[in-house]
């Protein structure tokens, strides 16, 4: 009964942390767009900024697996 009460509990922090991360980039991205000035140049995103950031959401995945693997 206890193992089932502590799953549920990481389960709610986790979601918990998903929403804030979630809402938090969800907003980034649509404010600072806006707040560039027009004359500032844009610099498009290329394969190697996609790949690193692949590799680190990769990298945050384990970590998270090993921290419940240890619960």
């Amino acid at each position: 009964m206890e193992l089932e009460s502590n799953y549920q509990r990481v389960l709610l922090v986790g979601a918990l942390i998903g929403a804030v991360l979630g809402a938090g980039i969800a907003y980034a991205l649509m404010v600072i767009p806006k707040e560039r000035e027009e004359e500032e140049e844009v610099v498009p995103v290329t394969a190697n900024d996609l790949l690193n950031l692949t590799k680190t959401a990769a990298g945050l995945i384990r970590g998270v697996d090993d921290v419940r693997r240890k619960l």
